[in-house]
């Protein structure tokens, strides 16, 4: 048996990845360099794609999530103290 050399993983039946890393992101996103630094929350997305709403808080990006009143019925957006380490883009919705 000899040797071949080959661009593809062995067998060829590896990961695909795509031609385009930023198709996993949606069209409207934007780099993390115009992100707005205010109060109301924005989307954000991890390199592997999946998506968090959070805001910026002493330094960091920080996760919010929306906590429902059981009594009143009343929804509050609140930190819940996880902080995304590596956003890689952003998007308002």
């Amino acid at each position: 048996m000899s040797i071949r050399y080959t661009q593809k993983p062995y067998g060829g039946h590896g990961p695909q990845q795509a031609s385009d890393p930023w198709s996993r992101f949606p069209s409207h996103a934007r780099s993390m360099t115009t992100a707005p630094i205010s109060s109301r929350p924005i989307r954000l997305f991890e390199p592997d794609g999946k998506s968090r709403w959070g805001l910026h808080h002493l330094g960091a990006w920080r996760e919010v999530e929306a906590v429902r009143d059981p009594y009143g019925g009343a929804t509050q957006v609140r930190m819940n103290g996880q902080i995304i380490s590596n956003p890689i883009c952003w998007a308002s919705s």
